[in-house]
């Protein structure tokens, strides 16, 4: 956890990074832990910090302990919202193409009709599922975050072989395989393996989304369980460090 340095215990520039960087965490903490997922004004201003995240990281004069790793892949999970907004304007066309061809056609539907309708689906739920990844890995970031301070706070010297950048970095990779995995198992097969015909020959549902006329799947019982223990976790570990009266001169507390 980034902590507030004491005067004079470091540049002033050094001091306003420290400063920014807390706000960055904070500002990640309240973006996932109490706005919705698919809120786009909170997704926007953090993405837009992630960047400048990424630039005071990437600065010589910052450290490389493990907490810089994490905030630094923190901030490369909003990179996944890039694809998420351009699949979103591609829904947006695809939905404003298939308008103008019911306008023009009456009477019955025509294969291209069937196919547009079917990419929709499928770009609807990819689109989800980018976010739910994105959501997954923050929380999963934000919990080894909190684990780094807790173990600086309470055990500094007993667990200082483990709090090393390359533990960090296993950590990080691991997060990912784990978002790619969840990402993986939850696409529904069906929308990627089958064609338009055999997609339309099966029985729909009168269910809508924001996104698409089909609301993509939902995700399995073990990601969801895992996202509110995850949830609860960060919640007071964060809670707790933040509260915490400030004793040690470093970067994170």
């Amino acid at each position: 956890m980034i902590s507030w340095a004491w005067p004079g215990s470091a540049p002033a520039g050094e001091l306003s990074t420290k400063r920014w960087l807390r706000g960055f965490l904070l500002l990640k903490l309240v973006t996932v832990l109490l706005l919705p997922d698919k809120a786009g004004l909170p997704l926007l201003v953090g993405g837009a910090s992630s960047l400048r995240a990424l630039l005071l990281l990437r600065s010589p004069r910052t450290s490389t302990k493990p907490s810089t790793v994490l905030l630094a892949r923190l901030a490369l999970t909003d990179a996944l919202l890039l694809p998420h907004w351009a699949l979103r304007l591609a829904w947006w066309t695809e939905t404003g193409l298939v308008e103008e061809e019911e306008e023009e056609e009456e009477e019955g539907e025509s294969a291209w009709r069937r196919e547009a309708a079917w990419r929709r689906e499928a770009v609807g739920v990819l689109c989800q599922r980018l976010l739910d990844m994105h959501h997954l890995a923050s929380l999963l970031l934000l919990a080894l975050l909190g684990l780094e301070a807790t173990l600086v706070s309470r055990w500094p010297q007993q667990t200082l072989r483990f709090r090393t950048s390359r533990w960090a970095q296993i950590g990080c990779n691991l997060v990912w395989i784990l978002a790619l995995m969840e990402l993986w198992f939850s696409l529904h097969p069906n929308l990627l393996k089958d064609s338009p015909q055999t997609y339309f020959s099966r029985p729909q549902t009168s269910q809508s989304s924001s996104l698409g006329p089909m609301p993509p799947p939902s995700l399995p019982a073990v990601s969801t369980y895992l996202r509110r223990t995850l949830w609860l976790v960060n919640l007071w570990m964060h809670a707790v460090l933040f509260r915490r009266p400030q004793k040690r001169k470093s970067l994170f507390h």
